[in-house]
């Protein structure tokens, strides 16, 4: 197996984990504010399209020889949140769902046909390609998985019938 099967089947399992705690989810309750801070399950998926985009975005520069123009460092993490959030927020949950899809494929189809060789590239950031996926793809996902579990089941916990 490769590195770059490794990633794709580590993505695939830590997308398929927050599928199924959004399984979980009451569809009246999609837009409630309270999964992670004042962030609702539309919000989040909204959330985690946009960072799949966001690597998908940065194995696409590493592959066009232009990896030096990723400049993304985490001090602009708050202001990409807060900007996905606003958008988080007009957008349908269903749309949402529809982004994460799309989103999510482009970045393992920009994924399998990277050159492995382009894994070690250092981008202008500082971080490797394969730090960006990781990081953009399955940690991601495994964060947010872990937030939409606490939530709901919390409220489990408080329901006592």
């Amino acid at each position: 197996m490769t590195d770059l099967d490794v990633l794709l089947t580590d993505l695939d399992a830590a997308h398929d984990a927050f599928l199924d705690a959004l399984a979980s989810v009451d569809a009246q309750l999609v837009t409630v504010p309270g999964v992670m801070e004042d962030w609702s399950v539309r919000d989040l998926v909204v959330h985690v399209a946009a960072w799949s985009e966001h690597g998908a975005d940065a194995l696409e520069l590493a592959g066009a020889g232009r990896g030096d123009e990723f400049d993304y460092d985490s001090t602009k993490t708050d202001a990409m949140n807060d900007r996905i959030l606003t958008d988080a927020r007009a957008t349908a949950p269903g749309a949402a769902l529809d982004r994460e899809t799309a989103a999510l494929n482009r970045f393992r189809a920009a994924i399998a046909g990277l050159d492995p060789a382009l894994l070690t590239l250092v981008l202008g950031n500082g971080d490797t390609v394969a730090a960006v996926i990781q990081y953009d793809g399955p940690d991601h996902y495994a964060e947010h998985t872990a937030h939409l579990r606490a939530w709901f089941d919390d409220e489990e916990d408080e329901d006592p019938a």
